[in-house]
Order: structure tokens, then sequence, then C-alpha cells
């Protein structure tokens, strides 16, 4: 486990968006958020319904928080290649819109963090679109709001501290541990066999023709980041509860499992990707499920 001594854990890896591991990639950048709102403690609550987290999050009074552990990748960027090799830092606003200023604590903090981020992944100097970067650099959004502005502040700041101008403390990796929820799905699903049943309906978010098949996007199921080719269900296998003829698929339709794809085998698990891998013997290979989503459907 790898935490900065300079956070405090708080809801420390209490929600489900985040993925364990990082599939074999190296940190190599830091990505810049602002929380757009006033509430520090709403974070990382909001992300139990949200689909997204950070590492980090500096409080109006400087306070440092640590949401997920850095060996594992936060849900950030909005680009999952930038996820899976860079630490997300969200930062509390002192206001709300149009301005959402960001007090002078939370931006020393922010140094203090960068700099110890930076030293111990040997980054070297750091420095803003190289190895430190707003939010806004992978995706359309505002965020991370005033914060674009003051990357090179931060970056100045961190760089001052690790050529020797402010000490930062050791960081204390062991003495953090990850709420406990005992078994993972994963592990329950190998318990129980490798078996799975499916009977409950869910949304078809949207239907696409997809590598030459209709194919279904169900997020309520599906591992993220969402791809067709590995996480399309091909509608043969579903049946359309709003549709009397059972085939419209709809955008927002309701479907479920034709009855003899609801039970079958695990036929592959991603543990770094928190995933299960079923081939439902179609002729299309497997389909990937987020663990989590298909164990605790009906």
């Amino acid at each position: 486990m790898t935490v900065s001594g300079l956070a405090t854990p708080y809801g420390f890896q209490s929600f489900p968006n985040f993925t364990q591991g990082r599939q074999g990639n190296s940190v190599n950048k830091i990505v810049i958020h602002h929380m757009a709102t006033t509430d520090y403690d709403s974070v990382p609550g909001i992300w139990n319904s949200r689909p997204a987290s950070a590492h980090y999050g500096i409080g109006p009074n400087g306070e440092i928080r640590s949401y997920v552990d850095e060996e594992n990748t936060a849900w950030h960027a909005g680009d999952w290649n930038a996820n899976l090799t860079s630490i997300g830092i969200e930062h509390c606003n002192i206001n709300g819109a149009p301005t959402y200023d960001i007090s002078q604590a939370t931006v020393e903090s922010s140094a203090k963090l960068v700099a110890d981020i930076a030293k111990r992944y040997g980054f070297g100097q750091v420095v803003p679109y190289k190895n430190l970067f707003p939010h806004s650099d992978f995706i359309s959004t505002a965020c991370p709001g005033q914060l674009k502005d003051k990357l090179q502040d931060i970056a100045d700041k961190a760089n001052a501290i690790n050529n020797g101008g402010q000490s930062v403390p050791t960081q204390s990796a062991t003495t953090v541990q990850p709420t406990s929820t005992g078994l993972s799905a994963i592990d329950k699903f190998k318990a129980g066999g490798d078996r799975f049943v499916l009977q409950g309906s869910f949304i078809n978010n949207t239907c696409e023709l997809q590598y030459g098949i209709y194919q279904s996007r169900a997020d309520e199921l599906s591992a993220v980041p969402f791809a067709w080719k590995d996480n399309g269900i091909p509608t043969k296998l579903l049946d359309d509860l709003s549709d009397p003829n059972g085939r419209s698929f709809n955008d927002g339709a309701t479907v479920r499992f034709k009855s003899q794809y609801q039970r079958g085998t695990i036929d592959k698990y991603s543990v770094n990707a928190n995933a299960v891998g079923i081939d439902f013997l179609d002729g299309n290979g497997i389909i990937w499920f987020d663990a989590d989503k298909f164990w605790n459907h009906e």
C-alpha cells in the first residue's frame, strides 16, 4: 500500500468506483482537479453513486485527505490511459460559481503533496503539461477552474521544496489499511464454483451495430472503461421486455438475458480490472462485466 505521509485517510476506498491495481503501468503524472463544491466532507461519499474518484483531496484550510491507494487506479481524468498512469488530486473550493475560488492554504498544501509525489516517483523537476496536468487536458471540462492558471505556481513551489526549500514528511504507507469489505466479488464467484445466475432485468442504455452484430450497452453490468469489443452484449442473447415482440432495443429499454443464458460459468477473471468474463457460446467470444455489479445484480 502506498499513501503519502502528508495525508489522513478519509472514507478510504469505502466507495466502489476505483479499480484495483494499474494493469502493469507506472505513475508518471499528476492531474489537478477542483471539487466544484465548498463541502469538503461530501467527498468521497458522492462517489458511492457517481462513477468517479481521486487519490487525494485538499481542504480549504490545507488539510490533505487520502481516498484511494496510489497503487490503485482512481477514475478521475476521463481518459483511461491517463487514469492508469496518474495520481488525481481534488481541491475544495471556498465559494461556488462563477468564480470557484481556491484558498492559498489549499494551493500551499497542493504544492507539498505534488512535491512528495514527484520525489517518490522520480519525476525530477515538476513541469506543467509534462508531469503536472489540469483535468481539462484530458476531457472537455471546466475543471480545475482557477487551478489551471495556478499550475506553474504549484510546480514552482513543489520544485523549491524538493530542492531543499522545505522538508516533506516521509510517507507512512504501512499505517493505512483499506476499509474491510470481506471477500471480493471475484473471490465469491470462485468460492461458488465459478457459477453465476442473472435472472433480473436491467437497462439497455443504447444499442449499436458494432463488429457486424447489434449490441447492447448496459452500464448496470459493464466493466469500466466500456468498449464495444469487450463489453457489448449481443442483442440475440437478450429479450426486450419493453417491446411485445422483444426486439426493438430502444435506448432506455428494460431487457433481460434469455432463459438459456441466465445461468452459467465464469470463464475468465481479471483481478486488476475487477472484472469477470463469460463466453455465452454464441460465437462472439468473451464478454467482460464488472465483478461487483454482476455479483450484486439479481
